[in-house]
């Protein structure tokens, strides 16, 4: 057999050329087929294979490996004189959140024959015994997600074909994987590109998406970003297209702009293609609603929160703060919401987690792929707001400070002026050129920009849910807090004592201040006018 796969792979080679130029291929196919050429000649090859089995097992299936006094340190075929234990064997406290990986037998195995452990199991496919032994299939759905997205973003090992063939539930509910031939060694510059494209996909950044598909090799070099983040503005389509974040779905959306532009596929993520679509296909055989990408949104954010990277840490604020500076507060909102959740979660449910979830339900990732697997760590979160806060109070964060005063004394008003109508009992003060009712007019009647955005008009209604996102944000927070004082009150205690800190409470002081005193004399003529009018009704 391997006599032949050089022969075809020669012959292929051989017409690969002529071929493009008869076809007039977009795409280099003498690439294509070297490409194809090497995975088949990595999965017939039977030693590599086995080495990749023990290599996933060390990262993702929880063994630990004892080399005897006798071996070599530099011995790498991992023979027979390794001896292999559990985590668990060596600490009861390991956690059990391991998939299980079949042990390989070196000395009945060759480079044409591997040997493993045989591996008793329920298949993905086989719906009716899942369910007859009562495994909890959102739960198996979970622990497969999870373990992909830890191979692809966290340590890049990957398998990259975990299709239902590959993969079987044991009696104790672990995920066992098989068939190692087609792995995948994702640099960390990859993962990071990836976690940024994701990103910027979900949020329907399209200029950065483009930037994204630049910089990791997707379109040619001199292609025209702002016409390419044009055409991928227009295939974002509406905002009910926002939660078709399925693999399939996102694939549909793009293909136009893919073949426009002459986008190629380089080979690192030819197989993170593959590995995502192999996932979402399996993972629909036990949850039809499942979506591989807004699955993997909250795994993303927990690895921004934990990876102190400088490239990492750009991607957070990125999220958060736009490029105007000014906040994203519906993000911000979330964030918070689903770390205090979690926090909360630990001891005991939360009576506030279901506040506002009228808000939550407009924001970029439905209610339901909201799941965490506890993706924040409370030192991680700490340790990235110490970070975020440092940015904001630095030079390059003046911007975002001189937004976040407007955005602070913005919202105070629109509390100050409701809570002064409410008092009055009265709606029909309102006059052009009033902000009274929470929409600035101009000469002309045209409302101002709110809240900092060049993308969110104002209005009444958007003040209003930008209240209530800072009452529900400042609600989690101090759940968050009180889940780990010994760490919060730490990190608040190091930025109320800085100098930076005391200058922008001093501009935010007098910015409000000086609000208040412009819009005095609106509120004096305001009270005058309903004194006199409840006088008036009142002697009719």
């Amino acid at each position: 057999m391997y006599a032949r796969l050089v022969l075809d792979s020669y012959l292929l080679h051989f017409i690969g050329g002529p071929l493009q130029r008869y076809l007039g291929a977009r795409r280099d196919i003498l690439d294509a087929v070297n490409e194809m050429v090497q995975n088949m000649f990595e999965e017939i090859n039977y030693k590599k294979e086995g080495r990749n089995a023990e290599r996933f097992a060390v990262l993702y299936g929880g063994l630990v490996k004892e080399l005897d006094a006798s071996t070599s340190s530099s011995n790498k075929s991992y023979k027979s004189k390794q001896r292999w234990k559990t985590r668990r064997q060596l600490n009861s406290d390991a956690p059990l959140d391991f998939v299980k990986v079949p042990k390989i037998y070196w000395n009945l195995s060759s480079k044409a024959v591997l040997t493993m452990e045989w591996i008793d199991g329920i298949k993905l496919t086989d719906l009716a015994t899942l369910h007859k032994m009562n495994f909890n299939t959102q739960k198996l759905v979970d622990q497969g997600v999870f373990s992909s997205l830890r191979q692809l973003l966290e340590e890049g090992f990957f398998h990259a074909d975990p299709h239902p063939g590959n993969l079987v539930v044991t009696k104790e509910g672990m995920l066992a994987y098989f068939d190692f031939g087609m792995m995948g060694d994702f640099p960390r510059e990859y993962r990071i590109g990836l976690i940024r494209t994701l990103v910027h996909f979900v949020n329907r950044d399209s200029l950065g998406l483009a930037n994204d598909f630049l910089v990791l090799g997707f379109v040619p070099k001199g292609a025209n970003l702002q016409d390419i983040a044009v055409e991928l503005h227009a295939s974002f389509g509406d905002e009910k297209s926002k939660a078709q974040l399925d693999f399939q779905g996102i694939m549909s959306q793009l293909s136009n702009v893919m073949y426009k532009y002459n986008f190629r596929l380089p080979p690192h993520y030819a197989l993170v293609i593959r590995a995502l679509g192999s996932l979402e296909g399996t993972a629909t055989l036990l949850d039809p609603e499942f979506k591989v990408v807004a699955s993997a949104y909250p795994f993303i954010i927990g690895r921004l929160l934990a990876d102190p990277d400088p490239d990492m840490r750009e991607i957070l604020r990125e999220l958060l703060i736009r490029n105007n500076g000014s906040i994203r507060w519906h993000r911000l909102e979330r964030l918070v919401v689903a770390i205090a959740d979690q926090s909360s979660a630990k001891s005991g449910p939360s009576k506030q987690s279901d506040k506002g979830r009228t808000l939550s339900e407009q924001d970029d990732i439905s209610k339901e792929d909201t799941r965490s697997w506890g993706m924040f760590d409370t030192r991680t979160v700490v340790s990235a707001t110490s970070d975020l806060l440092d940015f904001i109070l630095s030079d390059e964060g003046y911007r975002v400070r001189v937004l976040l005063v407007q955005d602070i004394v913005l919202s105070l008003n629109a509390f100050l002026d409701k809570a002064l109508l409410a008092s009055m009992k009265h709606d029909s003060y309102k006059g052009n050129g009033s902000s009274i009712d929470g929409e600035k007019t101009n000469k002309q009647g045209n409302k101002s920009r709110r809240m900092g955005t060049e993308e969110e008009p104002g209005g009444a209604q958007e003040i209003e849910d930008f209240n209530l996102r800072i009452s529900r944000a400042l609600g989690a927070f101090k759940r968050a807090v009180n889940s780990s004082p010994e760490l919060w009150i730490i990190l608040l205690f190091n930025f109320a004592s800085r100098s930076e800190t005391h200058a922008f409470l001093g501009t935010l002081v007098h910015s409000l201040l000086s609000s208040w005193h412009r819009k005095g004399s609106e509120h004096f003529w305001l009270l005058l006018s309903w004194v006199i009018h409840d006088m008036y009704d009142t002697k009719k």
